[in-house]
């Protein structure tokens, strides 16, 4: 199958000008800040959230985690850097489902390989949701079906990039559906997706809830559906795909990751600050407010479940690809 990649030149300055990690390691780890690196841009979802869990993962390392943004090839860069950070356990990063399955699947980036990363965990496990500016005529799923199969080619559906989290399982329900739509990238991350709905620039988002939580919550967004196994609680009233009748079930994901060279020691202190951010009250209420989905997966966990995501997405991209329905 054909990839398309960056110039190899063209990521290797990119990379080459960023600041490297420092190399002082001492005794009684973490002695000092951590570097946090985020391969989507400032303000989105993505960004949002991690920001917040990492204010509270500050507490239970008792070192400061500075947030460094590094966008570019649908979050390919900014994994690159963490990739050839110095493995001494103060340069972390956050991955998302791009991370692991676009960039890699489209051989985005030259060298990539995401087994030189090692996860540390599991953040947040949200469903695939269509989303619509609240001053539209669809109330429902079934009103955007309707009109899209009345006049195809005409409404579009927002997503982060080709082959991505969201452009996916929004490929897979129009395909079931029978519609046809445009599937419009904003390969920066969600910010920008929601300011295209927000000002009408698109029909409607493929994102997750909490990338939209702030204009849902204000009234200016509408969800129609979620691609959940189960309603969101938070949502109660929203409907899930499948009981509208089409068997599509995404969502995306954020891990947390370090370089596999980091000692296993260092690994599993950063594993174990992580999951007891889970137990401060103020974060499981910050979490239950903004609808971020969290759900914490050690690093056993979050490597399992990221391994079967993987062999899921890459078979239905390879069979979307063979029906002329995504670029290889």
């Amino acid at each position: 199958m054909k990839r398309y990649k960056l110039s190899t030149s063209f990521v290797a300055s990119l990379i080459l000008t960023l600041p490297l990690a420092g190399t002082a390691v001492g005794n009684d780890y973490p002695t000092r800040d951590i570097m946090h690196i985020m391969p989507w841009s400032a303000g989105g979802g993505t960004d949002t959230v991690m920001r917040t869990f990492m204010n509270y993962a500050e507490r239970t390392l008792d070192v400061g985690i500075n947030t460094q943004n590094i966008t570019g090839a649908q979050s390919g860069i900014g994994t690159m850097r963490l990739m050839r950070a110095r493995p001494d356990g103060y340069t972390i990063g956050t991955l998302t489902w791009d991370s692991v399955i676009t960039v890699p699947y489209y051989n985005l980036v030259p060298g990539y390989d995401v087994e030189q990363l090692t996860y540390l965990g599991a953040v947040t496990v949200h469903p695939t949701a269509i989303i619509v500016n609240a001053n539209s005529s669809w109330e429902t799923l079934e009103d955007f079906v309707a009109e899209a199969s009345e006049a195809p080619g005409t409404l579009s559906i927002s997503n982060v990039g080709a082959g991505s989290v969201w452009h996916l399982p929004a490929l897979d329900f129009a395909n079931q559906a029978g519609i046809e739509v445009q599937h419009i990238p904003y390969p920066t991350g969600s910010g920008p997706q929601m300011e295209a709905l927000l000002s009408g620039e698109t029909d409607a988002a493929s994102t997750s809830i909490s990338a939209a939580y702030t204009a849902i919550e204000s009234g200016q967004a509408r969800v129609l559906a979620v691609m959940g196994d189960e309603r969101e609680e938070s949502f109660p009233d929203v409907p899930t795909f499948k009981e509208l009748g089409y068997d599509v079930v995404w969502g995306g994901f954020r891990l947390i990751a370090t370089q596999t060279a980091v000692e296993l020691a260092q690994r599993q202190v950063l594993e174990s600050a992580f999951a007891e951010v889970f137990d401060i009250p103020a974060f499981q209420k910050v979490a239950e407010e903004t609808g971020m989905g969290a759900v914490w997966m050690d690093a056993k966990e979050a490597s399992a479940y990221v391994q079967a995501t993987q062999e899921r997405a890459f078979a239905l991209m390879d069979e979307l690809a063979a029906q002329g329905l995504l670029e290889d």
